[in-house]
């Protein structure tokens, strides 16, 4: 048979050999460092070169697998021991990062048979003429042992032992331990994995506030290190939580939410979690934090932990209110923009809909106002439009929403407010205006405004019609003498 796989789990019933005896005692040699990490790179050559001397063959190599495709696989040659010079491939351009195509069913079959992990002894000589036999008679291999290296459950690379002198056929005693060996360097690169990712995270610590955290669920505790939660000075340790302490850590304002999205991400698989959460640090301020973890969808990681990590982004959460504010905010009065009242339009004539309330608009403006900017300037335009709406502030009430929508321009949102209440605040508005004048060093500065506002009773006008009926009462106040309130429902009458 030119190509025997197979698993390894009749292997232990078939009595020892001195060679398999050699063989557990060259894995032994490197086995610790392997484990415990130190050194491992240099430790996997001081193995291959072990596993190569006891079993005499002519070169021992890992192939790690890059990418695996339907039509080709990428592969790249990281290691290797040779007996002679003339046996080594390592620095062949033809094995860095080399890729081969799936298209021959002998090749493919080895490849199938990697993935599940079994072992692949090869005769070459016995293998139908194809690009697998050339490639391997071109090599010089009389005979080829190749066992998959499995790193969390995936085919991570191949241990192969070449032999360019026999035709040897290896024991099921000799194979179980050279899969030992590779379950050593499977070790390895799982701990270089870890160690590798946890530099990574250092450094991102060292950049920015940063957690790690895990959730226990069969015990039903949180535990996350401390890096968000205290300040820079504490010495960095693991804090742990029910998840009641956890929940009370989180702003109320933010619960519900978190709650839900856990619960969807509890529920389902190969999701990602990932929400925004002000939280409560040790000293009893709040910060904000990203939290993310991606579940698992290996049932026993399921039923037992899950983890992830968290790092404040409280800087980047003040930068964004920064730029909502800048984004819907006047900034020469500080009052809403016309983008975000005609937003807040929109929820208050949808809410007032609901409840079938009423609810008035009323469009300002104040009069003669490029008078003030021809005799005072600019500068002092701009002070009479801060004065006016800190002045307008005082005759509104909480639940009443000021805008600036122009140059002199302003329009006040005002729910489950009637007619008769919207005249009422609109004419204060007015008398306010008319007895509190601009006053800096060169005097004061008397001045006006005209309101005109309409109200709703009914679902019978869109926002747009609103406003245009406000605007049409406001040009009739204009027109008949200014400094003065019309009601759009007056016009109409």
């Amino acid at each position: 048979m030119a190509i025997k796989t197979g698993s390894l789990g009749q292997a232990l019933s078939h009595k020892s050999t001195s060679l398999s005896n050699e063989i557990l005692a060259a894995i032994l040699n490197s086995a610790e460092d392997l484990i415990t990490g130190q050194g491992w790179l240099d430790k996997v050559n001081v193995l291959l070169e072990e596993l190569g001397k006891v079993t005499s063959v002519s070169r021992v190599w890992i192939f790690q697998t890059l990418d695996l495709q339907d039509d080709y696989i990428l592969q790249d040659y990281v290691f290797e021991w040779a007996a002679a010079e003339k046996y080594v491939q390592i620095k062949q351009s033809r094995f860095n990062y080399f890729k081969s195509m799936l298209k021959e069913p002998e090749y493919s079959e080895l490849v199938e048979s990697r993935k599940r992990g079994e072992y692949q002894q090869v005769l070459p000589k016995l293998l139908p003429e194809s690009w697998l036999k050339s490639h391997l008679e071109s090599q010089q291999v009389l005979s080829m042992l190749t066992i998959p290296i499995i790193v969390e459950n995936r085919w991570w690379g191949t241990l192969g032992l070449d032999d360019c002198e026999r035709e040897y056929d290896w024991s099921l005693n000799e194979i179980t331990l050279l899969k030992t060996a590779s379950y050593f360097i499977s070790s390895a690169v799982v701990r270089d994995n870890f160690r590798a990712k946890k530099h990574q995270l250092d450094i991102l610590k060292q950049n920015m506030a940063c957690s790690s955290w895990e959730f226990d669920r069969r015990r039903g505790y949180l535990w996350c290190s401390s890096e968000v939660l205290s300040s820079s000075s504490e010495v960095v340790r693991n804090q742990h939580f029910t998840p009641r302490e956890w929940m009370k850590r989180i702003h109320p304002a933010y619960r519900k939410q978190f709650l839900k999205d856990a619960r969807e991400y509890f529920r389902s698989q190969g999701r990602t979690l990932r929400c925004d959460l002000k939280i409560m640090k040790n000293d009893g301020s709040y910060c904000w934090i990203d939290i993310s973890a991606n579940l698992s969808t290996d049932s026993t990681l399921l039923d037992s932990s899950i983890a992830g990590i968290c790092w404040d982004i409280s800087e980047r959460k003040q930068q964004e209110q920064q730029l909502l504010l800048q984004a819907t905010t006047d900034p020469l009065t500080g009052l809403m923009n016309r983008r975000k009242m005609e937003s807040q339009l929109q929820i208050l004539m949808y809410d007032n809909a609901q409840r079938q309330q009423n609810f008035s608009l009323a469009v300002l403006d104040i009069d003669h106002f490029k008078l003030v900017n021809d005799r005072h300037g600019h500068s002092v335009g701009d002070q009479v439009l801060q004065h006016f709406a800190k002045v307008c502030h005082q005759s509104l009430r909480k639940q009443d929403y000021f805008a600036r929508v122009g140059g002199e321009e302003f329009v006040v949102l005002l729910p489950n407010t009637g007619q008769d209440d919207a005249d009422s605040i609109c004419q204060r508005i007015c008398e306010t205006i008319r007895s509190t004048p601009f006053a800096n060093e060169q005097g004061a500065i008397q001045y006006s405004v005209s309101i005109g506002f309409t109200t709703l009773s009914d679902a019978s006008l869109n926002a747009q019609q609103m406003i245009d009926a406000a605007d049409r009462a406001l040009y009739q106040a204009k027109q008949t003498g200014r400094a003065k309130v019309v009601s759009s429902q007056a016009l109409e009458l």
